[in-house]
């Protein structure tokens, strides 16, 4: 909506307050209590900002596959219906029952295999080297997206601006990557869990589904699976990696393990995605704001110089929001974003 009032624009980022561990179970907890300890425990060091993602740009993980891209040529969507699809993001199911499409196991037993769904209702099956790579971008996702009472996380179903559409992540985990890929100039494409590999019997690994792919107009697509950083170290889990490589190599696509990023980066996107100009205004005052904006400056000095151009100035720090989101503009992405935060111009 063009300058809604419900707007975030006006609440300055700071960090969430720390979350206190429950070191001991409390009586009223009953049965409950060591559950709760250990529930606290896990909110507790997914709360701290670690510092071997703290000053890594997140982006780097697509930049060095697919080169910098070029924000201009970047496909630019507005929160529409017009990508919806019914079996796009399958999240109607209840938490109990089967959560994947149904693949016919006995074809090609011998044979390391893929099965994909281009309807979200039916599976294909291929021997991995007679997969046709160009069916990539009409694959659907191969599971349900539904949470089962006991676990822990939530799958979720995020529109991306650079497809039009909702896709379904696993976990808040796996929606902040693709908010990353929805960010890179140089990504064109974004899906969840598009395919599904399966080895003949004795292999390292039964099946593996990756959690998103990646596409762009240079390099082939790459598949990234997301990852905790204990999840990564786990060593059941580090068997399975070479032959999940190798069998992504043979198919000619590009492989990567993610496990994080920094917090602030991760909320400032947060912040940024959310933001949202009817194209109309965006073509209009996008070009004016680069005018205004003639040296490095405090988004609310911008915002203040908009105004007094004519645009109302909460309608223009959501714009400016929007401009820092296609990378028009560029910010410290490191440090908290809020109306005092430093932008500039992108002029690259």
């Amino acid at each position: 909506m063009h300058g809604s009032t419900t707007s975030f624009d006006a609440v300055e980022a700071s960090a969430p307050p720390p979350v206190l561990p429950i070191l001991s179970p409390p009586f009223w907890a009953g049965d409950r209590g060591s559950e709760l300890v250990e529930l606290t425990a896990q909110q507790d060091r997914v709360g701290i900002d670690d510092p071997a993602t703290r000053n890594v740009d997140p982006l780097g993980l697509f930049t060095d596959w697919f080169g910098p891209g070029d924000r201009r040529s970047k496909p630019v969507h507005v929160p529409s219906s017009a990508g919806f699809h019914p079996r796009r993001v399958r999240v109607f199911r209840p938490s109990s029952g089967a959560r994947r499409l149904a693949i016919d196991r006995r074809r090609f037993a011998d044979h390391i295999r893929i099965a994909y769904t281009v309807d979200g209702e039916t599976t294909s099956l291929s021997k991995l080297e007679h997969f046709d790579l160009a069916l990539l971008p009409q694959l659907l996702s191969m599971r349900e997206f539904a949470r089962r009472l006991k676990q822990d996380n939530k799958p979720v179903a995020t529109w991306l601006h650079t497809i039009g559409h909702h896709v379904g992540a696993e976990s808040h985990h796996e929606r902040s990557l693709m908010m990353i890929a929805d960010f890179h100039p140089a990504v064109h494409f974004i899906a969840g869990q598009p395919f599904t590999m399966l080895w003949p019997v004795g292999a390292p690994l039964k099946t593996h589904t990756p959690d998103v792919m990646v596409m762009g107009p240079s390099n082939a697509p790459m598949i990234v699976d997301v990852r905790t950083p204990e999840e990564a170290a786990d060593q059941t889990w580090v068997r399975k990696v070479p032959a999940i490589a190798d069998a992504l190599r043979l198919l000619g696509l590009g492989y990567a393990i993610w496990t994080g990023m920094s917090r602030p980066f991760r909320r400032n996107l947060e912040n940024l995605t959310e933001a949202s100009v009817p194209a109309i205004s965006y073509d209009r005052w996008s070009r004016v704001a680069l005018d205004l904006c003639d040296e490095p400056m405090p988004a609310t000095e911008l915002a203040d110089r908009l105004d007094a151009s004519g645009y109302q100035r909460l309608w223009s720090l959501t714009l400016i929001r929007r401009m820092l989101w296609r990378r028009v503009l560029l910010t410290d992405m490191f440090s908290p974003y809020s109306r005092s935060s430093t932008v500039w111009r992108n002029d690259a």
